[in-house]
């Protein structure tokens, strides 16, 4: 072999004769004293290599010690860390080099046969190859990095807790969190001790810091005993009602068969705390909880926290369940009380005006046409009972998947014209509207020959629907105009406000359709708007802008909009008076 130790620039000559990549592999001091260069010189030869465009990969043990030299490598190199570490050479397409210890310490850098020195050597290629599986199983050096910063030593952490407490010890993990923060606890112990404003605020410091997630699993709300407590779950409560917020919780069904003692908390997936109290205590809710008072487990093994993360997981779908079954129950019980008023009012109105008419008709046979306009009422409001009965069939078909549609190639502007045109007469006639000045209108610029495969009578019942939204949310004058637009895809994707839709996915009509084109119509009124609270589930069942009715109506409208292969969605106006309802379905 000949030695190269001494000669680092024969070292440098064999890198710059590459012409597409250098492999590193072995501990970061091995490449720069094996050279007898700084760090800085191994770094301008990486940037060299670099400047020549040469594939740069280097595998290494990334410690606390060299963190900053490997994050100013990483402007020139990809670098992976691999722990255990014993192989140590550099490859690349004309030489594989090996390091090795001398018997004297010393690192040294010696090149193997003349024939290694040789684009078709076996041994080039092996290496080539070991590199590459070593690779595969790297872990990013920026993951690493971030995990080692964060890491607390085990036996640093105990005497902390011995020392300091071990709240001090929860604030300190919890002041570390860069993602995420789980806190389960099921029993009063946990939640008196350790869900404190003391310890909210630093949640929110650190989530207004670093936008971490933080989820709560708490016991049930009917056996919490603290004030203060229940103070700050309807904090939290508030919070998570607002969009994208960062702080959830759940409380664990009554009756939980899971009952824990301890106290869980995971930050990051990197750090687990277990808190169990003595169960021979009271366990009062204490500004310091005593050594004696509890035992804990702490580690950073990822088997474990794996482990809890899906006990975490398990209990918070359990908890979600029982709450949507929570809602559900009381919405049942309250939805037979909102149809009974529902169908009272208009089958009162229609008997009492029936009776009326009766009695005017017998006493005054010659006058009968005088009290036509009590049939007009009877008529309304028979069409309004209809509609709600309609809804609710509606809403039963879709549950039980035998709603079906009629298609049939139709005009969209004929369909919207004549609900408009029925529309108009309802506010005439309708003594609900009496006090309410509201007009009607299809805008001029409105497409007038459009098609579209659709069913005739679903989608008048789509409009019908909005427009009696719209008419809800204009108090006294206003006006609601109906447009049709003939758009493509290009467009959908600049709407924000279906951003949250898979537009992507809509059905095309006819797969040769060049342009795939799309009809979309907006009905826009100049009313209130729409509450921000109500907006993002103005969709779902049983939700309703006004009180005491059903919410049927728009549930039963995005279904059936997008069975036709189109998308349905509302928005508050930009000028901030009123909304607009918008939906869109393939154009023939």
């Amino acid at each position: 072999m000949n030695d190269i130790s001494s000669d680092p620039n024969r070292y440098l000559d064999i890198c710059r004769i590459t012409s597409k990549y250098i492999f590193f592999c072995g501990p970061y001091s091995s490449f720069s004293k094996s050279l007898r260069i700084s760090h800085d010189s191994f770094r301008k030869l990486l940037s060299d290599l670099k400047e020549e465009q040469i594939d740069i990969k280097i595998l290494t043990k990334v410690t606390l010690s060299n963190v900053r030299e490997i994050k100013e490598l990483l402007t020139f190199a990809d670098i992976r860390h691999v722990d255990n570490l014993n192989l140590k050479f550099m490859v690349n397409e004309s030489a594989c080099v090996f390091l090795h210890k001398s018997n004297n310490g010393n690192d040294l850098l010696s090149d193997v046969l003349n024939s290694v020195i040789n684009k078709n050597s076996g041994i080039i290629e092996q290496y080539k190859l070991i590199f590459e599986q070593l690779w595969y199983f790297g872990i990013d050096t920026t993951k690493k990095i971030q995990r080692l910063q964060t890491d607390i030593d085990l036996a640093d952490a105990m005497r902390e807790v011995d020392k300091k407490g071990i709240k001090q010890f929860v604030e300190k993990l919890i002041n570390s969190s860069k993602h995420e923060v789980l806190f389960y606890t099921s029993t009063l112990w946990g939640s008196n001790n350790f869900i404190s404003k003391d310890l909210f605020g630093l949640l929110k410091n650190v989530v207004l810091k670093n936008k971490i997630k933080v989820k709560f699993i708490i016991p049930p709300l009917s056996v919490l005993q603290s004030n203060q407590l229940k103070h700050i779950i309807l904090e939290l409560g508030t919070m998570e009602q607002q969009e994208e917020s960062n702080f959830l919780f759940r409380p664990l069904p009554r009756g939980d068969d899971i009952d824990l003692e301890s106290l869980i908390l995971i930050v990051d997936k990197y750090h687990l705390l277990i808190v169990n109290p003595h169960l021979n205590d009271k366990h009062p809710s204490n500004d310091v909880i005593h050594k004696d008072d509890y035992s804990y487990f702490y580690t950073t093994q990822l088997d474990s926290i794996n482990k809890y993360k899906l006990l975490f997981d398990v209990q918070w779908g359990r908890a979600e369940l029982a709450e949507r079954l929570y809602i559900q129950d009381i919405m049942q019980r309250n939805l037979i009380d909102t149809i009974a008023h529902e169908l009272r009012t208009p089958t009162q109105a229609i008997l009492g005006y029936s009776e009326m008419a009766t009695i005017d008709i017998d006493n005054n046979e010659e006058g009968g046409q005088y009290y036509k306009h009590y049939f007009d009422s009877i008529i309304r409001n028979a069409n309004r009972l209809n509609s709600i009965v309609m809804n609710i069939l509606n809403v039963a078909k879709i549950d039980n998947t035998t709603f079906n549609l009629n298609k049939e190639v139709c005009n969209i502007y004929d369909i919207v014209s004549e609900a408009v045109n029925d529309y108009r007469y309802v506010i005439k006639t309708d003594d609900n509207f009496k006090n309410k000045n509201i007009q009607f209108e299809v805008s001029e610029s409105s497409e007038k020959s459009v098609r579209a495969d659709v069913d005739r009578i679903r989608i008048y019942e789509v409009l019908t629907n909005l427009f009696n939204n719209s008419v809800e949310f204009i108090q006294s004058i206003g006006t609601i105009t109906a447009q049709i637009i003939v758009v493509d895809r290009h467009y959908l994707g600049e709407i924000n406000q279906i951003k949250s839709h898979d537009y992507k996915s809509l059905e095309k009509h006819d797969d040769n359709h060049e342009n795939d084109k799309f009809i979309l119509v907006q009905i826009k009124d100049d009313g209130k708007g729409i509450d921000k609270y109500v907006l993002s589930k103005l969709f779902n069942k049983f939700v309703s802008t006004v009180d005491n009715h059903i919410g049927l109506g728009l549930y039963v409208s995005k279904y059936i909009i997008e069975s036709h292969g189109g998308l349905i969605w509302a928005q508050n106006n930009t000028d901030g008076q009123g909304s607009t309802v918008s939906f869109i379905l393939p154009l023939v």
